[in-house]
């Protein structure tokens, strides 16, 4: 009976990392991306400094620059790029931040299923209010 439990837990713990990963790094790309709605919000905008120093936070959590298909992550499409004042009728700034998430379906693999096929993305998009007069 031992040697059928002990192995049977071994897995069960092991298995639980590669999700918690998952997990945390979904976590920390929502805070970075927090940040980073307040700093457009404070310009009017997703300005190049913003995306640098969301990059550059990024990586400090493990988050670091890649490439997949020819588009470079963290990619910021989708956000505001033009300057949005505080007095416009819709003074909404927009960040979006995209970046390759792992595949946790390569565990079903270890369990006789089938794998999932593509990696996914983590998809974060943020709206606020712009705080800039000029």
């Amino acid at each position: 009976m031992t040697l059928f439990v002990f192995p049977l837990l071994l897995f069960v713990c092991f298995a639980g990392v590669p999700f918690f990963v998952y997990l945390m790094k979904g976590t920390h790309l929502n805070v970075v991306a927090n940040h980073a709605l307040k700093e457009a919000e404070a310009v009017g905008y997703v300005s190049p400094e913003v995306m640098t120093a969301t990059a550059t936070r990024l990586a400090e959590l493990g988050l670091e620059p890649t490439t997949r298909d020819g588009v470079a992550y963290p990619s910021f499409a989708g956000s505001t790029v033009s300057k949005v004042l505080r007095d416009d009728p819709d003074g909404v700034v927009t960040v979006t931040i995209s970046y390759p998430a792992p595949n946790v379906t390569r565990l079903l693999g270890l369990l006789g299923g089938g794998t999932g096929g593509e990696e996914g993305l983590y998809r974060v998009v943020l709206h606020g209010k712009s705080e800039a007069y000029e």
